[in-house]
């Protein structure tokens, strides 16, 4: 088998258990939006609603994918978990939903991702390309990066 190959079918490997989690992620979203807001209602959002649900899903699929590969034991990666959600998730989730405000939340790439999906929901979908080109590009570095670290941890083992 040539060498350049290899590669390639790391790549794709990486791919098929993100696209797996996206797939999953889509499904539930499709039902929880048909249980919570109905049929003739979930018509009109659903579009939007899987755009920002797929995004969200790529992200956090590669980001962990990426923690399992590049942290070696689970304290390390409990330690990642647990400054993303105190760091990330929580001034996010109180800036969006109750009345504290940060100045810099603003500048904070994953409140624009989570308003993306709540105002998704809401029937107000992104509509700036700024937004989508920024998304498109975390989520290709992600992927290299990603797949630069599976490659070099499969490459440990053959």
């Amino acid at each position: 088998m040539s060498i350049a190959i290899m590669p390639m079918k790391k790549n794709l490997f990486v791919f098929s258990k993100v696209f797996l989690f996206l797939i999953t992620d889509l499904v539930f979203a499709i039902l929880m939006t048909l249980f919570n807001v109905g049929l003739a209602e979930a018509g009109n959002i659903l579009p939007a609603v899987l755009i920002q649900t797929g995004i969200l899903s790529l992200i956090m699929a590669l980001t962990g994918f990426g923690c399992t590969m590049l942290l070696k034991d689970f304290k390390q990666f409990s330690l990642a978990y647990l400054v993303i959600a105190l760091f990330t998730a929580t001034p996010v989730f109180l800036s969006a939903n109750t009345a504290i405000k940060m100045d810099w939340i603003d500048y904070h790439p994953f409140y624009h991702v989570y308003m993306g999906l709540k105002n998704a929901f809401f029937g107000m979908p992104v509509t700036n390309p700024v937004y989508y080109i920024c998304v498109v590009c975390v989520i290709i570095v992600l992927f290299a990066v990603v797949g630069a670290a599976f490659r070099k941890e499969m490459g440990k083992e053959g």
